[in-house]
């Protein structure tokens, strides 16, 4: 961020792109088949067939499938009103059972039957009409191809099973769409027209034999292979590590189907398309900012790098392929996932503005150097990024100040109840489920709304919104100012990118505290790196007061033998709460430590918390469950891991590191981190702290080169965090497996982001492991050679 796109340090320059120049000592590169495009076709063949053979051998083992109407249908039916519970008189025990009744006109997709194979078609439908009203007469048909009509007679079960044969066909489609038409009638006081009541429908082969796939799914296999491999291959991974990453996607989508086939057959060219979207994103971020091709001194050692100061536009091609990846859930299909029309405008003028620059760049920077080429395209494209972020950032603003607010209003209700004599929390409610809307925060942090609470409270919502709105000002202006960027160069473009972050706009839509801790805590590695230890500590008391979970900064401060700092956070404790004692008295922090503190643990599955723990408990709970989670093995081995990750965090923080230095910003900076990854419950909007290491990794790289695959990890990393929160590819349905693992897509983006970090301070350990023995006791802090940016 503090260099001109393209610039590299001098020791980072390589005379070589493009194709590969003679190894030192001018040995050359042997011509053998495995290398260029050959080699690659070779890969992505074997890939290819792999997951076809793959996919194959799953759908042979999927058969017969059976679809539950009522449960976890919404991809399956259409035309059929909502689910209602009817006793099963089969089963003898009084069961009930989940069944649609049909309209008029109802449909069910089922998914495609193997290629050239009849199927036996079993619908099992409920006589549920009333005494007076004529039997349901039913006409069916399969891809527009009638296969019988019938009336759904009255017996004394009430249900029936009716069977037919479903001759092969095929069309390029996942399903073969099968049509129920039905008499209806409409009972009294209800304007629903309601057919027949189908329960279940269930496909069975008629035939003996192998099972083979449909031509639909086989095209999806064969593209899913190929691109599984593509992807990392446009990263710049190696071949066989790109080829072992696609046998183990092709694996994995194998044992879905084979597993969990409903859940799987219907999405199988989602995956695909995911994937090429993936390709597509690397592909236009390589063409704005070219990688460069490095070579040691050893003939086999190459890699393809990325100078830091280009990283931004990598993670904003990655950025703007989730809206796009929305229209594709859209256009096949499901509903309230689409992108909002102002991202969808602001995409579009984004996409004109690159298509503009391609043409501009054919027509008047053809003469040009490709070196110069290439450095004028990447700076106009971070310009063009910069300026859609910002166009984003402003409209994400504009939207915060529509919503309702929620967290400000349990802050502010809390401390008008105190100011009307009561109390800040309800006990019994914390104790019930603390994860409610709840007052659960330290007094000081209610201290701060009592002035204002017997004023409008919509008045002080919108003051509150516009304060933080200041406080992204300021975060910008104190990171901008403790860096050095100049305003005049492209640094504030990177920092626009950084800022159009969904859970900094969600902070301020719900009325959170984030914003100001995330201020605190970025004041606080300024004070660390002017050896204001005292300063630094006390503004991390503040944040403690805001959010429990700071105190794993004390952590950072023990590891780099900060004491000063220590005692400036112990010294911040005592004041700042001094202040909320005498505004709110010593009851309500009594209360706070003895009743609240200690009944706000644990974890839960809800979809929000986004920490290790939540992942884990959304193996086996619902994410739509907000309560606590109960299974005390899973939560303890969350708590595990999530010690051993924070454990792993502190050792990389212990290499020695000059306070100046971007490495000991990258220390500081993963403790943010691990905040809203290993503690039990951390909601998506928390994550407006991963502003610093995000930040602190491009001012790292800014003039260094980073290989490609880090580039794209990073990138990805940023996109996934960065975009949208619960809802934006996910309507409160779960549809299956698919859904359990997608709603995870931010905890998928710390574990990106973790792993660059890491990778990042390992490659810079200063000097080695060795000087460790530097912080043992009396020898001193130990400083790194390496010069401050």
């Amino acid at each position: 961020m503090s260099r001109a796109v393209g610039q590299t340090a001098a020791d980072d320059r390589r005379p070589t792109t493009g194709p590969a120049a003679p190894a030192a000592g001018g040995a050359a590169v042997s011509r053998r088949w495995s290398v260029g495009w050959r080699g690659d076709l070779t890969f992505a063949l074997a890939s290819t067939l792999l997951a076809v053979l793959l996919v194959a051998i799953a759908f042979g083992r999927a058969w017969p499938l059976t679809i539950d109407i009522g449960a976890r249908d919404q991809r399956f039916v259409a035309g059929f009103n909502e689910p209602e519970q009817f006793g099963d008189p089969s089963s003898g025990s009084g069961q009930v059972a989940l069944v649609r009744w049909t309209t008029e006109r109802a449909t069910i997709a089922l998914p495609r039957p193997p290629l050239g194979a009849p199927m036996l078609l079993e619908l099992r439908l409920l006589s549920a009409r009333p005494d007076g009203q004529p039997d349901a007469h039913v006409s069916l048909s399969a891809d527009g191809r009638p296969l019988g009509e019938f009336d759904v007679a009255r017996t004394v079960g009430g249900a029936q099973v009716y069977r037919a044969l479903l001759p092969p066909g095929e069309r390029l489609d996942w399903a073969t769409r099968l049509e129920l038409r039905s008499s209806t009638f409409s009972p009294p006081n209800d304007p629903r027209a309601l057919g027949t009541v189908v329960e279940r429908v269930t496909l069975t082969p008629a035939a003996g034999g192998p099972l083979i796939p449909s031509l639909w799914l086989l095209l999806w296999s064969a593209a899913l292979g190929a691109l599984a491999y593509a992807l990392p291959r446009g990263a710049k991974v190696g071949r066989m590590p790109a080829l072992a990453l696609a046998a183990l996607i092709a694996a994995l989508v194998a044992a879905g189907v084979a597993a969990r086939p409903l859940e799987l057959l219907p999405f199988a060219h989602r995956i695909a398309a995911l994937l090429a979207l993936g390709c597509g994103a690397i592909w236009l971020a390589r063409w704005l900012a070219p990688p460069t091709l490095e070579r040691s001194n050893v003939q086999t050692v190459r890699r393809w790098s990325v100078s830091g100061a280009q990283l931004p536009i990598y993670m904003a091609v990655a950025w703007w392929a989730a809206p796009v990846f929305q229209w594709i859930q859209t256009l096949d299909g499901a509903v309230n996932v689409t992108p909002s029309p102002a991202t969808s405008v602001i995409g579009g003028a984004l996409a004109l503005a690159l298509l503009g620059l391609a043409g501009w760049r054919a027509w008047r920077w053809r003469g040009l150097p490709r070196e110069r080429s290439a450095a004028l395209l990447a700076r106009a494209a971070l310009a063009i990024f910069g300026l859609a972020a910002a166009a984003h950032l402003g409209y994400m603003i504009w939207f915060a100040f529509q919503r309702q607010g929620p967290d400000f209003w349990i802050l502010f209700k809390g401390a008008r109840d105190w100011a009307r004599g009561g109390s800040l929390y309800d006990i019994e409610a914390v104790r019930t489920n603390h994860f409610g809307h709840v007052f659960k925060v330290p007094p000081f942090y209610g201290m701060l709304f009592v002035p204002w609470v017997f004023q409008d409270g919509e008045r002080i919502l919108f003051f509150h919104r516009v304060i933080n709105c200041l406080l992204i000002g300021a975060t910008a202006a104190v990171w901008l100012r403790m860096w050095g960027l100049r305003l005049a160069s492209l640094a504030p473009a990177s920092a626009l990118i950084l800022l159009n972050f969904r859970p900094i706009s969600d902070t301020l839509a719900f009325g959170q505290i984030d914003l100001a801790l995330l201020l605190a805590l970025t004041l606080a590695l300024w004070a660390l790196r002017a050896d204001r230890d005292v300063l630094a500590g006390a503004l991390i008391a503040l944040g403690t007061l805001f959010k429990i979970y700071p105190l794993l900064l004390l952590a950072f401060l023990v590891v780099k033998r900060r004491w000063w700092g220590l005692a400036g956070f112990a010294l911040g404790m005592l004041l700042l709460n001094g202040v909320a004692v005498a505004v709110m008295g010593w009851d309500m922090h009594r209360v706070y430590l003895t009743e609240v503190f200690p009944n706000i643990g644990g974890t839960t599955g809800w979809v929000e918390n986004q920490t290790i723990s939540g992942f884990l408990a959304r193996l086996v709970a619902s994410p739509t469950a907000a309560e606590i989670f109960k299974d005390r093995a899973l939560a303890l081995l969350g708590l595990a891991i999530s010690g051993l990750v924070g454990l792993a965090g502190c050792v990389l923080a212990l290499p020695p590191a000059r306070s100046r230095d971007t490495t000991f910003a990258l220390q500081y900076s993963m403790f943010p981190l691990l905040m809203v990854l290993v503690v039990p419950a951390a909601w998506m909007h928390y994550e407006t702290l991963l502003f610093l290491p995000l930040g602190a990794l491009l001012i790292h790289t800014a003039g260094r080169q980073i290989s490609l695959p880090r580039a794209a990890a990073l990138a990805l990393g940023f996109g996934l965090i960065g975009y949208g929160n619960q809802w934006s590819f996910y309507d409160g349905t779960v549809m299956g497996v698919l859904t359990i693992a997608g709603v995870s897509y931010k905890f998928y983006g710390m574990l990106l982001l973790s792993g660059v970090l890491a990778a990042t301070l390992l490659a810079e350990r200063a000097p080695a492991w060795a000087d460790v023995r530097a912080f043992l006791p009396g020898r001193g802090r130990a400083a790194t050679p390496r010069a401050s940016v």
